[in-house]
């Protein structure tokens, strides 16, 4: 805690003060700690094809409802011609004695209910029973095991399309995200903080330089660059993760090079310099303790904005090799097959409270670290 400053302790202790900030940044460090005793708290393999001989009682009947057709709908010219039947056959022959004998329908069919909606030259009839319309229930024979499964005993997330366990692999997804975002978000506060450090403690020629070389990465089109490299080096995680690091620590050395211009005209680096110190420890020991605001708060935001991003891919199909536990994969099977919600609330409820609880800590360290006062809706 030494390596903070009195300002910096002082707002880690608001941030502690924060209940909702506070209780995310526990629930996802929970979250975190659950996905990475995946192999303890999942009893299958996430790549293990589940035996269809094992849902065999699992299989649901289906009913199929047989409906008596029963309404009556037809047509009466104005020279008294019935065209246009739609009925029972029975019923049709009754219609035919009443109006021929001049008889009211609704006397003749009391257990209906008639309207009739006078038209352009005809009338049309429709006759609707009063009482409920019967039906007869015909339960079929137990359809074959098919992939995907819907969620039963041993499966409370149910089975995907390969026959793999969705909670094994919604588990299993969450912890290669979470990996995968607090490295990439570490890479990027890494890359962002020494060139931002470099562009504003030195300035001049060696910020220029930096700053056009960062305008023209910007520009570079990342989704292109992906796809590229996916299919010429091919898809992996390390692959992911180092293509995705080239271009995550542009925001961040925006947001330090501001900090170390505003910092370095302070009376303490000019201390430092006057003592002989070498840049090197200026800019570590003493600029960079003092610069951690943008760091801090912005960590969380880059860890959610990872997370997205890879399960994002994931669905597009530009992510990590296809074997590999994904909540996006998952997400993409539920696009073929409508029918199997478990596919689309799992992993989407999990993507969703992961990164809910990423933007409230990120939130509460705001507030904590942020000396401008944020209004709130009530």
């Amino acid at each position: 805690m030494n390596f903070f400053s009195p300002l910096t302790k002082k707002r880690l202790l608001a941030f502690r003060r924060n209940r909702r900030g506070w209780w995310s940044f526990l629930l996802l460090s929970a979250v975190f700690l659950f996905c990475l005793c995946a192999e303890l708290v999942c009893p299958c393999d996430p790549n293990a094809v589940v035996d269809p001989s094992t849902l065999e009682p699992y299989r649901k009947r289906s009913v199929v409802k047989s409906y008596d057709v029963a309404a009556l709908r037809f047509n009466i010219s104005e020279a008294g011609a019935v065209y246009d039947f739609e009925g029972p056959e029975n019923a049709k022959v009754k219609v035919f004695e009443a109006l021929k004998m001049g008889k009211a329908l609704s006397a003749v069919f009391t257990d209906y209910t008639v309207r009739s909606t006078p038209r352009d030259g005809y009338t049309r009839i429709f006759m609707e029973p009063k009482e409920p319309v019967a039906f007869s229930e015909k339960v079929l024979p137990l359809a074959p095991v098919s992939f995907p499964f819907h969620p039963c005993p041993g499966h409370p997330f149910g089975i995907d399309a390969g026959g793999r366990d969705v909670y094994s692999r919604v588990v299993h997804g969450m912890r290669i995200a979470l990996l995968f975002g607090f490295l990439l978000a570490g890479s990027g506060l890494l890359f962002g903080v020494v060139i931002g450090a470099l562009e504003g403690y030195f300035g001049g020629k060696t910020d220029i330089l930096l700053q056009r070389f960062t305008e023209i990465w910007s520009a570079l089109p990342f989704l292109y660059v992906m796809i590229f490299l996916g299919s010429t080096v091919g898809r992996s995680f390390s692959i992911l993760l180092v293509s995705y690091a080239i271009f995550n620590w542009i925001a961040v050395s925006y947001y330090m090079r501001a900090e170390f211009l505003r910092l370095r005209s302070l009376p303490f680096v000019d201390a430092a310099k006057s003592l002989g110190f070498s840049n090197t420890r200026i800019i570590f020991s003493h600029i960079l303790p003092n610069a951690l605001t943008p760091l801090i708060t912005l960590f969380p935001f880059l860890l959610m904005g990872a997370i997205g991003s890879l399960a994002a891919l994931d669905f597009l199909g530009f992510g990590l090799p296809p074997m590999t536990p994904s909540c996006g994969e998952l997400l993409n099977q539920a696009q073929q097959f409508r029918g199997a919600w478990y596919l689309v609330v799992f992993p989407a409820s999990a993507l969703f409270i992961v990164m809910l609880l990423a933007v409230l800590v990120g939130e509460g360290l705001r507030d904590a670290f942020d000396p401008r006062q944020h209004s709130r809706l009530a």
